[in-house]
């Protein structure tokens, strides 16, 4: 039996990663319990508990919240001192010997997608981030210190836009505010996709007038017309990868504690 913690039920990204280490640990012969830990201060506590009560061989741990290692440390050596626990999408492990962590450079990877835009000639950005994403303060610092090595370029950011009915008005409010906006990264494909058919609409021209960049380098990437550049965040890759880091240590096998991996800005005809 393997446990699975999450902290945010509203995320796509992360229900997303549930669903493929559920899958992905059925298929290496094992059952799983998924559990929330919900908002209350100590609703971690109780889940991890819960999953010693149930004798979990290994533990995966997708979210924000389990970066607060102290707290984290604490929990892990009262609850499950002896079993191999795994951050999903963390860079930084806590000092255990039990404990593992892989994730992508995303401080490097928005860089990447700031500097493209740039050497494009795009001096007006704006970024544009979904509704409910967890990470969302940590994404926008990445872009604003980007964009503010160049002492040229301005942008805005946009957040809590809903992927499903919210492109219209935020491309509405960015041709309001600033007109002149010619490139534009947002934080989610299905939402690029739908940001760059309401800029189209209003008569701009992609990528002649103005450069688009989703975020997930999914599916609807190779669909969409123009085809969407777009970052792969490796999110298919690091969940993979930590359902098999974990199997080999839940079965004895040497794994190495931190994984870092380099996100890959996919260029297609949008940029």
């Amino acid at each position: 039996m393997v446990g699975i913690v999450t902290d945010d039920l509203d995320s796509q990204h992360q229900n997303e990663a549930i669903a493929r280490c559920q899958n992905e640990l059925i298929l290496n012969g094992y059952q799983c319990m998924t559990r929330y830990t919900g908002k209350e201060p100590d609703s971690m506590g109780k889940a991890i508990a819960e999953l010693r009560l149930r004798k979990v061989e290994g533990v995966l741990l997708i979210g924000l919240s389990f970066v607060e290692h102290d707290r984290l440390e604490k929990l892990i050596q009262r609850w499950l001192p002896d079993v191999p626990v795994l951050l999903v999408y963390q860079n930084e492990r806590v000092n255990m010997e039990n404990v593992y962590c892989i994730g992508a450079n995303e401080k490097r990877g928005f860089r990447c997608c700031v500097e493209q835009l740039v050497e494009r000639g795009r001096r007006n950005l704006a970024l544009i981030i979904e509704k409910n994403r967890a990470s969302q303060p940590k994404i926008q610092s990445y872009f604003e210190a980007a964009a503010e090595e160049h002492p040229d370029v301005q942008y805005n950011v946009y957040t809590g836009v809903d992927p499903c009915v919210g492109a219209d008005e935020v491309v509405t409010r960015i041709l309001k505010e600033r007109p002149e906006t010619d490139g534009v990264l947002c934080v989610q494909d299905r939402l690029a996709i739908e940001v760059m058919y309401a800029f189209m609409e209003q008569g701009k021209r992609v990528p002649e007038d103005i450069s688009i960049i989703g975020e997930g380098n999914s599916e609807l990437c190779e669909v969409s017309r123009p085809r969407l550049t777009s970052l792969d965040t490796m999110v298919t890759v690091s969940t993979m990868m930590s359902v098999r880091i974990l199997v080999d240590v839940m079965e004895g096998r040497a794994q190495t504690h931190k994984i870092t991996l380099d996100m890959e800005l996919v260029k297609r005809q949008s940029l």
